[in-house]
Formats: structure tokens, C-alpha cells, sequence
């Protein structure tokens, strides 16, 4: 279904606006549909439940969390990216600071983001395919990366907007009917459900408490502002606040995208406490130290036990709308790391014509998938999926939310201050995984960053970064023109369309004036 779709789109797949935006023609439910699904990775299928399965409480605070992102990038971003940005979140950061270098670094953060966030994915995709179809670790990371490269090289932002609304669609089905079928065993009444899988709990009533996965509580807090600020900084989501008509669209769009990430979160974690009422010991040990294999095994449980061909159907559908789910969230990562390659470096860096944004997009999506495959299938499956996957998030949330957001609300901002604040956050959020309890040999007692996340330091070091880079250098003639132009563009959506090269062309001074 989703090669076909992208066979259509690439017959409509003409310009550069379609390649990268989808002509700005998706409606804003659509979008925040196709957002949902950019969001919703098969770490939020798989990892909610089985955190709900293992750890009750813990479960929906993490699954709560992710949901309060899009909160922040409905009343901080949406309207205000659609207005700034043409194609990529660094296009906003251009109207206001030299362009050369702001997109130099915006690209580096991009790139960075978006190859430690497709490793986890690639690998994630090779463990799946090999603990339930049966087939190679490698020749599961080489399908995914094939059929990813087919989406991005053929129908661009279009083929991978579709692709996000079919994967959403079959997520919240497939979600949903597990849900049915488990209120059907157990109970029409869903508080019996969770009453009865805390009486299955080792933990008993603690299983309803806070504190049996994150027993420190600073854990906690930095899980949350980890996932909070991570959603404000990731490229690809950022990205799709291009493909809508206007600003009241990409509002309509984080409603909708809030939504459905919260519908989903709360009903994926119902499941986990499903599992916990109908899987017997063998199934639970079965379901993994991580209780990632939880929900598979519900479904085949829901279908008549492993062996019966209700079972199978259902651990068959789980399968396949989890591998759809990597391929949907890897597409869009493809997306934004090309498009940071060919039109921030290429077009915009280098100036070269705009017409050739599309063949070195394509190109730059081939070498980016290439590497991460070769990466992946060296690593193996025994690559720590958890960390690559972290230091993505907190690069986003140290590098690129800081920069981001005070350029759109500082007046003092300049363009030092956001290349010291992006090399800042970058490097310190990279050296605190490294020195974290996951990381560091010998684990938390020796480990010298007592959290697994490093928000709490790194993006305060970030934000520190923009202040020390802009207090420090001089002021860049013009920059409270370019502010205020800034925040007409923001507000207004007026030179939305054009988005120029230099920050002195963003808005005529009488306009602002």
C-alpha cells in the first residue's frame, strides 16, 4: 500500500516546493494526522506497553510525558514555523542571523539528530524482523533502509506524508481493536482491568505508585524535560509545519497531532496492563527483561494462543504495523537530514541554483541511508538501541531548542551567540551520555553523570552558550530591524512564501515600521 501511494506521488512530484513541502497543499488534520505518526515510533508501540507491563505507574507518567510535548510545539512553534520557515526549521533561523553560517551549524545538528536517531531506528527494524519473521538481523536493516530510500528518492515530502497518515490510521486501528478484545476477556469495565493486573504484580499495590523504574527521582524530571524539549528541536517534526497552506493549518495541526498522540499513549499503556492480566509466567518471560515482546505476545494471546491461527493473525499484524512504523518514522528522518544536505548547505551555503536542490537531496538521502545501514549491520543487534535514541532527543533539546527559541524571542540574539550555544549544547549533551550510568563502565556506581538523560545540564549549558556568544560579541548592524521584522513575519505570515538568503531581505523596513 505504502510503494503504491508513493508511486502516485511521484508522478506529482514536480517542483522543489512538492519535493520538500507536498506544495504546501496538506490540510492541516491530515498533517497533524501524519505528525502523529511521525511521532508515534515503534519505541512508543513496543516500549509504553511494556514499561505499563513491568512497571505500572512508571509506564503512563512516561507515555503522559511524550504527550505533553506536542503541547509546547502547539503554542511555542506551530503558527510561527509556518509563517518563518519555507523547508527547513534553519530557513527561520536565516530571516534573523547570517545565513551562511547559522545553517552550517543547523545542518551539523541535523545530521547529527538524524543519523543517531536512524541508527536506533535501523536497528531496532533488524531485531524485529529477526525475533519474529525469522530472517537476519542485516537483511532486515537492508530491507528497511531500502524501502525508506524508495519513499524519500520517489515521492518525497509527499510519499512520506502518506506514508505517516497510513501507518497513524493502522496504529490507532490495530491499537484499538487490541483494546476491545481485551475489555472483552477481562472486563467492559477498564478500572477491573487495572485492579486485576495489580493483584498479578509482583509489586502489588506499589505496581499503581510511582518509583519502580525511575528510583530517582531526578531520573524522572529529566526523562520529562528530555521528552518535552526533544519534540521542539527535532528536525522532521519541525519539517512538517511546511507542507500546510497557512498558519491556522499548522495550528489545526498540532490539535489534531495532541490528540492523537494522547488517545494513543493513553490506550497503548491500557494494553500493557492487559498483558499483565493474560499472560502466564512462560509468556511473561517470553516478553523480555525490557517487556518489549509484551504487546506481541497479548495479540497472540487476544487471538487464541501461540499456535492457532487467530494467535498468528494477530502477532502477524502486530509485526507488520511495528515494521510499518520504522519505515514511516525513518522516511521522515531521511527527509530532514536531505534536505538539510541540499538546501542549507548546497543551495543556501554554497548558492547554488535552487533547481538542483532535488537531485542533491536525493543524492545526500542515498549516502545518509548508506551509512547508517553499514553502521547498523557492524554494530549488530547488540548495539545499545536506548542510547543511540537518547543522545538524538537531548542533542535536539540542547542544540536545537535553545538557538531556536531565543532567536525568535531575544532581542540581544545574534548569530555568535548561535553557533556557541549549538556547539555547546551538542558537545555537552554527547560527553554526559558518555560519562552516564548506561554508558560508562562499571554502571551507577562509578559512572561520573549520575542520569541517564543530561538534559538537566546540557540545555541549560545551551542557552548558556547563546547568552555568553552574544553578550560577548559584537552587535550585528541592523539586528533589531531583523527582530522586528522577525516577529511582523511571525505574527502575519507576510514574505511567508520567499525565504530569503540573507537576513537583510526578510521583510522591507516600512512594512515593519
Amino acid at each position: 500500500m505504502t510503494l503504491l501511494v508513493t508511486y502516485f506521488a511521484s508522478r506529482r512530484t514536480e517542483t522543489t516546493t512538492d519535493f520538500w513541502a507536498a506544495g504546501r497543499n496538506v490540510s492541516g488534520r491530515m498533517n497533524g494526522v501524519a505528525i502523529a505518526g511521525d511521532f508515534l515510533s515503534a519505541s512508543s508501540l513496543l516500549g509504553y506497553a511494556g514499561l505499563a507491563f513491568l512497571f505500572g505507574m512508571d509506564g503512563l507518567v512516561y507515555a503522559v510525558g511524550a504527550t505533553g510535548a506536542f503541547l509546547v510545539v502547539l503554542f511555542l512553534l506551530a503558527e510561527k514555523m509556518r509563517n518563518l520557515g519555507r523547508f527547513t526549521f534553519a530557513d527561520a533561523l536565516a530571516l534573523r542571523l547570517k545565513s551562511r553560517q547559522t545553517r552550517a551549524i543547523a545542518a551539523l545538528s541535523t545530521l547529527s539528530i538524524g543519523l543517531f536517531y536512524l541508527l536506533a531506528q535501523l536497528v531496532g527494524a533488524g531485531v524485529l524482523m529477526e525475533a519474529l519473521t525469522g530472517l537476519g538481523f542485516s537483511t532486515g536493516v537492508v530491507i528497511a533502509g531500502l524501502l525508506m530510500l524508495a519513499y524519500v528518492l520517489f515521492g518525497g515530502m509527499l510519499a512520506t506524508t502518506w506514508v505517516q497518515i497510513i501507518k497513524a490510521i493502522l496504529l490507532m486501528a490495530t491499537v484499538v481493536f487490541l483494546v476491545v478484545l481485551v475489555l472483552w476477556q477481562v472486563s467492559f469495565n477498564p478500572l477491573d482491568v487495572i485492579s486485576q493486573a495489580t493483584q498479578r504484580s509482583t509489586h502489588g499495590a506499589h505496581y499503581l505508585a510511582p518509583g519502580l523504574f525511575f528510583d530517582n527521582p531526578l531520573d524522572l524530571i529529566s526523562l520529562g524535560v528530555a521528552v518535552t524539549l526533544a519534540s521542539v528541536g527535532l528536525p522532521h517534526v519541525l519539517m512538517r509545519f511546511f507542507t500546510v497552506p497557512d498558519a491556522s493549518a499548522a495550528r489545526q495541526s498540532g490539535n489534531w497531532a495532541v490528540l492523537l498522540v494522547g488517545v494513543f499513549n493513553v490506550l497503548i499503556v491500557f494494553l500493557g496492563f492487559g498483558a499483565r492480566v493474560l499472560l502466564d509466567p512462560s509468556q511473561e518471560k517470553a516478553a523480555g527483561s525490557s517487556g518489549n515482546m509484551a504487546l506481541p505476545m497479548l495479540a497472540q494471546e487476544l487471538g487464541g494462543g501461540p499456535g492457532s491461527f487467530g494467535g498468528d493473525l494477530l502477532l502477524a499484524l502486530i509485526t507488520a504495523v511495528a515494521f510499518t512504523t520504522i519505515l514511516a518514522v525513518t522516511a521522515g528522518l531521511v527527509l530532514a537530514a536531505a534536505s538539510a544536505v541540499a538546501h542549507d548547505l548546497w543551495a543556501n551555503v554554497f548558492h547554488r541554483p535552487e533547481s538542483e536542490e532535488r537531485m542533491v537531496g536525493r543524492i545526500a538521502a542515498c549516502v545518509v541511508v548508506g551509512a547508517a545501514m553499514l553502521v547498523a549491520v557492524a554494530v549488530g543487534d547488540t548495539a545499545n538501541v536506548t542510547f543511540l535514541a537518547t543522545l538524538a532527543t537531548s542533542i535536539a533539546a540542547s542544540a536545537n531548542f535553545p538557538v531556536l527559541l531565543l532567536t525568535l524571542v531575544w532581542k540581544r540574539m545574534n548569530t555568535t551567540g548561535a553557533i556557541v550555544g549549538a556547539l555547546f549544547g551538542l558537545a555537552s549533551a554527547l560527553a554526559l551520555i558518555l560519562l552516564s550510568p548506561s554508558v560508562w563502565p562499571g554502571g551507577e556506581a562509578t559512572a561520573p553523570w549520575p542520569l541517564a538523560f543530561p538534559i538537566l545540564l546540557s540545555a541549560p549549558l545551551g542557552f548558556a552558550g547563546c547568552w555568553l556568544g552574544s553578550v560577548l560579541s559584537k552587535r550585528e548592524p541592523g539586528d533589531e530591524q531583523r527582530f522586528s521584522n522577525l516577529q511582523l513575519r511571525g505574527l502575519t505570515g507576510i514574505g511567508s512564501e520567499e525565504a530569503p538568503a540573507t537576513p537583510d531581505a526578510s521583510v522591507p523596513a516600512k512594512t515593519a515600521e
